[in-house]
């Protein structure tokens, strides 16, 4: 993460940063303590610009649809025989084992056009989602509309959360699709898609 701040509170002041994602282990991060003086600055004035994006910005209106469901985990409904060969999670009904890439994709985009990709997590745990080889918008976060519609290549699904993501699929291959969580890829969460 890239973070500007712009410090402009008073002098002599003390303010925390708390990590409160788990709300009930929540734990202060580290304080910002300003200095007795105010320093000379930028403080107040216009941020530099930076270069448009050359990112293509999907078109809704025309854009394919599809839906990904991430299930498994010790509570989920994987047969005890995948279980048995390390495998925990699935994608849409099926474990991909960390190596073995060279299965058929999840699906195959048409080059150049936009698409949505529905997620669903249908675990009890968080897991961030990540699409190589291209970025994306994200446009839903569990049924409501994602504020300024950011541009990322990773969602952090909540348990029995869902998202919508769209893209321009303008880089062709084979592209990885994975829960970053390393434990999670590796024992079946993740997938290929590809672009042709």
């Amino acid at each position: 993460a890239d973070i500007l701040l712009d410090a402009v509170e008073e002098p002599g002041s003390s303010h925390s940063v708390v990590d409160d994602f788990y709300a009930r282990r929540a734990y202060r991060l580290l304080d910002l303590r300003y200095g007795k003086q105010r320093a000379p600055g930028r403080a107040g004035a216009e941020l530099p610009r930076l270069a448009p994006n050359p990112v293509a910005e999907p078109n809704l209106a025309q854009a394919q649809r599809h839906r990904v469901r991430f299930e498994g985990g010790m509570m989920g409904r994987l047969p005890m025989n995948e279980m048995r060969h390390g495998m925990a999670w699935m994608v849409n009904g099926k474990p991909i084992g960390e190596h073995d890439h060279g299965g058929q994709p999840l699906f195959t985009l048409a080059h150049g056009r936009t698409h949505i990709v529905e997620m669903v997590n249908d675990t009890s745990w968080h897991h961030p989602i990540h699409l190589h080889g291209h970025v994306f918008r994200l446009l839903t976060m569990n049924g409501r509309p994602a504020p300024q519609r950011p541009l990322l290549d990773t969602v952090l699904l909540d348990p029995e959360g869902r998202a919508e993501i769209a893209f321009v699929a303008d880089n062709p291959g084979d592209w990885m699709f994975h829960c970053h969580v390393l434990e999670h890829q590796a024992s079946g969460l993740m997938a290929l898609i590809r672009v042709a």
